[in-house]
């Protein structure tokens, strides 16, 4: 702090050698415990692109390609730019009664890439955008069920996680959504689902972020056109190949 005013460089310089005791008195204490056991209690100073360089000085290669926006690498050149754009621009933004034209510009971008849609919603986490098209599901439908498979992974808030394979995460938070789980590539199970009448929708990663299973061959447009007959939704959730 300078003058009474905020610096965040000053702040860093002074107390960023406390990061792990930070973490393991406010935050998670697994998690630095879990680093220093493995030996990743490094304190890295910056990164660019797929590196990081430690206090000591060497350079760590990051494999880690995976969650969306791995993908650009650190501080990547036109990132930066358009961050630093925006707030130079002194934009007047976080009001609720205007409609501000970068939204607006990026969605009819991205609805050049995607004929078959119509509209964009912009979510703040995977978590919010499964939320958001469980919730787009059962209201379009009029049905309350959504079928998901074993050992996916679509987020942690409650309605994500009732659409989530992985019993670790599921456990101590029941009761959840009233949802069912079928097998990786079983179109049969699903088929059987739908027959009940009641499903909304049909949430399904084509490579799945825990374990890191493929969908078969034929099994997604399989499942789509099982979807369409029995008039529910197909809701991919993919995260682990690309942005």
């Amino acid at each position: 702090m300078t003058g009474g005013g905020f610096d965040l460089r000053a702040l860093l310089a002074e107390r960023g050698d406390e990061r792990y005791e930070l973490h393991s008195r406010y935050l998670n204490p697994q998690l630095p415990r879990m680093l220093r056991t493995i030996g990743f209690d490094k304190v890295y100073e910056r990164a660019e692109g797929a590196h990081f360089w430690d206090a000591d000085g060497n350079d760590h290669l990051d494999m880690l390609a995976g969650f969306g926006v791995m993908g650009l690498g650190r501080h990547h050149p036109v990132v930066r730019k358009a961050l630093h754009d925006v707030l130079d621009a002194g934009l007047a933004d976080l009001t609720r009664f205007d409609c501000p034209p970068l939204p607006g510009l990026l969605a009819e971008r991205l609805l050049a890439h995607s004929p078959h849609l119509d509209r964009v919603f912009f979510g703040n986490s995977g978590t919010e955008a499964v939320e958001t098209a469980l919730k787009f599901a059962r209201y379009a439908t009029g049905r309350p069920r959504i079928v998901y498979c074993d050992h996916a992974f679509h987020g942690l808030t409650t309605g994500s996680l009732s659409v989530n394979g992985e019993r670790g995460f599921r456990d101590g938070f029941a009761p959840l959504l009233p949802d069912t789980a079928i097998a990786l590539g079983d179109l049969d199970a699903l088929e059987r689902e739908l027959r009940k009448g009641d499903v909304a929708g049909f949430v399904v990663e084509p490579i799945q972020g825990k374990g890191v299973h493929e969908a078969p061959p034929g099994f997604l447009r399989g499942a789509q056109e099982l979807l369409h007959r029995h008039g529910a939704l197909l809701i991919a959730d993919e995260v682990q190949t690309g942005l």
